[in-house]
Parts: structure tokens; sequence; C-alpha cells
């Protein structure tokens, strides 16, 4: 954030020539105004990205590598931003003393009650999906918020009609947890006694409410040739339920992320040169670590042998070149056994892809291949009969423990396809 202020600040206190005067261009916006629009990207981004942890009350919970490009005069020509790993597991349940994004607690409190009541907002505690409740964070006012990031997608260039839209979005991806549903005895049918929820939904993202709840209850599946509906358990449905909330909050995030980028885009003036600036989460070691610390530690992983490489190998290999008198320094601490544990064939990533492949594997099975095929690897732990853990991993931050459960369904990521379906109509 503040690397992207400093070089936003400098561009813009650079003497104007007369090529460089703040004038319109085709899109209607000065050249001034770039430079704000990069600047806004951030609350932005930061409103529906980051959350409180019980480590940082403003953690990012996604990656992003930010493009400025700049024009032969030293001015920003423009700018890209690219996402990664968004931790969408958090929209359905949070740890203690956690909460879910920002956004959420910014709109349910800094909107007004007739927009509340438009949008079907309901208090933070009725919420399913926000474990919490209405978890205050102390040094953040969430009213005061919600009108910065207003007022950062207006300068971005997001209509009304479209934040309406997104408002919508995240009160039905809200609600979506509030659908309870019931088993029906002695069949493997689910029911919805009481659809009032759903209509909520179904209204909010605009398609029927009986299709809404026919997809989830029954989908239509391909047997051959043919299509026949399946009756789903009350487990069946309520994971299909989180799949789906997961799954709209991400689009929703995809989607601001791409209309950001419009804005930043000047592709008229191609950039002569370059600056490219990183942001993810630093290595993650809570006291149970699950996929989503397993994805993020790993990218951690490789970054820092990069940094090791080119800053401490490369940069000596280059002193050597230029003849300066330097006796060559061994930093050590070489990640690469870590990361071959990770990605390897048979390391971790491929183990869990192929029990993906088998129908009735579980998490215990894949730790239990995990155990057989790395027993003896030097950053391998197996766990013992007291811990919580179903195994550590020994990282160049430190040894991590990891829980494997519900490791296999985060990585097939199922969504229902009717579902989707009814919602791409």
């Amino acid at each position: 954030k503040k690397v992207i202020q400093y070089l936003a600040y400098v561009a813009a206190s650079k003497p104007k020539s007369s090529s460089h005067l703040p004038a319109s261009n085709e899109g209607g916006l000065s050249f001034g105004e770039l430079e704000q629009q990069l600047l806004k990207a951030n609350p932005i981004l930061e409103a529906f990205g980051n959350a409180k942890t019980v480590k940082n009350d403003n953690s990012s919970r996604f990656g992003k590598f930010v493009r400025i490009n700049f024009d032969a005069s030293g001015y920003i020509a423009g700018a890209n931003i690219e996402t990664y790993l968004l931790e969408k597991a958090r929209i359905i349940r949070q740890a203690p003393d956690e909460r879910t994004f920002h956004i959420f607690y910014q709109l349910l409190l800094g909107a007004s009650k007739e927009f509340k009541s438009q949008m079907l907002l309901e208090d933070a505690k009725n919420y399913t999906f926000m474990t919490m409740g209405g978890l205050r964070v102390p040094g953040i006012d969430d009213i005061e918020e919600f009108t910065a990031t207003q007022n950062a997608m207006k300068v971005m260039g997001i209509s009304d009609e479209d934040m309406t839209s997104i408002w919508r979005v995240i009160s039905a991806s809200l609600m979506f947890g509030n659908m309870e549903f019931k088993q029906e005895r002695n069949t493997d049918q689910a029911t919805l006694p009481d659809n009032t929820v759903a209509q909520k939904v179904a209204h909010l993202l605009g398609i029927q409410v009986t299709d809404l709840t026919k997809a989830f209850l029954k989908p239509r599946i391909k047997v051959g040739r043919d299509y026949v509906t399946k009756a789903q358990t009350k487990e069946q449905v309520e994971f299909a339920i989180e799949a789906i909330g997961k799954a709209t909050y991400e689009r929703l995030f995809k989607w601001i992320v791409t209309r950001i980028n419009r804005s930043l885009d000047r592709t008229k003036r191609q950039g002569a040169s370059f600056i490219g600036i990183l942001d993810i989460a630093g290595f993650e070691i809570f006291e149970l670590n699950s996929f989503e610390q397993l994805c993020i530690n790993y990218t951690n992983e490789k970054l820092q042998q990069l940094f090791n490489h080119t800053m401490f190998i490369l940069e000596q290999e280059e002193y050597q070149r230029e003849g300066i008198e330097w006796k060559f320094i061994d930093f050590g601490l070489d990640l690469q056994p870590t990361i071959d544990l990770i990605e390897k064939p048979m390391g971790i990533m491929a183990l869990v892809d192929e029990e993906c492949w088998f129908p009735k594997a579980t998490d215990k099975s894949f730790v239990e291949k995990l155990v057989t095929s790395h027993a003896v690897h030097p950053k391998f732990v197996k766990s013992d009969f007291k811990s919580t853990a179903d195994f550590s991993i020994l990282h160049y931050a430190g040894q991590v423990n990891y829980s494997a459960a519900q490791w296999l369904m985060k990585n097939m990521d199922p969504l229902n396809e009717n579902i989707v379906q009814y919602l791409q109509a």
C-alpha cells in the first residue's frame, strides 16, 4: 500500500510538460485521476478481501500482484492487478475471535435502515455464515469504512446500479446459510419445510424460488444420454449451500478486480517499463492449520527460494563477474526439500489429487498414504497419538501442524451445476 502511494505521489508530482497536462483522455478521465484511481483500488480490495484474524485485525486473505506501467517520461501509463488464493472458506465460517471479510460488517452497520430493508439485510447475529456475529474490532469504524469504500468505488467509476448489484449478491451469499433443511424419515430426500429464506435469496438474485429449491433438493444429473432427478440428503444439500455461498462471493470478488482493471487499463498509452509489487500473506502458523494455510505456505516457500537464489546466489555471481573482491558466502537454508515434498510427483498436492479420483477415499485414507510415502522425509513429521494434528511440515518459518479435515472436498471444490445454470441464465 505504501509503495503504491509513494509511486503515485512521485509520478503525480513530476513537472508537467505540455503533453502531460491534466486533460481529459478519450475515456473522459484526466491523467491525474489515473493516479487517484490507483490509490483507491487498495481500499476496495481491502474491504472485499481483508479480514480480522487472531494475529492481524486487517489481514489480507488473498494475494495480489500489481503491475504499474510507466511511459518513457516516467508518468504512470496504467496498471493491472492479478489476484490469487482468495480464502473463500472464510465466507461460511470463522474461527473464534475472527471475522469474515470487512465488507459484510461495513454493509450491515453502515447502510441506512431503508437500504438494508431493500437488500433484505438483517442483524449480523442472525446469519449462520457469520459465526461470531457482529464482532467489532477496536480501532476500526465499520460505518466510516463503508462510506470510504463507496467513495473509492465511485472514483473507480463503478456506477450506483453496479454497486446495488454488488450489495444484492453479498446479501444473497449471507442468506444462503439461513436456509434450514430437514431429512425425510426412511428416505434419502431432504426437504425445505419453510421457503421464506429461499424466497428472499431468489428475489435478490432474480431467479424463481421453485427453480432454486428444486435445484438443491432434486438436481438433474446426466445418466448416459438421459437426465434424471436425484434425491439429495440433508448433508448433501447443506454442502451444496456452502459451496454456492463461497462460489458466489468468489465470483463477485473476481468481477470487482476485473472492473478495477478496466478503469486502470490505459491501452492507448502503452508503458515503456513497469514496476511490479507482490503482496501476499506471509507464512501462516496457527494452532491448527488447514488446506488454505498449506497453499499460502507453499507459495511463500517458492517466493523465499526465489529471493534467496536471486539475492544471495546470482548477486554474488555478479560480483565475481565484475571482479569485485568478494568471499562467497553460503547462506544455507535450501528450501528445495520442502518444496519437493509438496509439489513433486507423489508429493502432498499429487496425493490429494490422486485421492480425489477414488469414490471411497477419505481424509483419513489420504493421511495414511501421506505417512506411508513420506515417513522418512526430513521435512515431514508424523503426528503422535496425542496430537490433534494429522501431520506436520518443517517450513522455512518453522514447524507447521496441519489438520487434513475436508482437504479432499476443498481440493475438488464441487458445485451444484443446476444452481450454477440458473444463476448464469
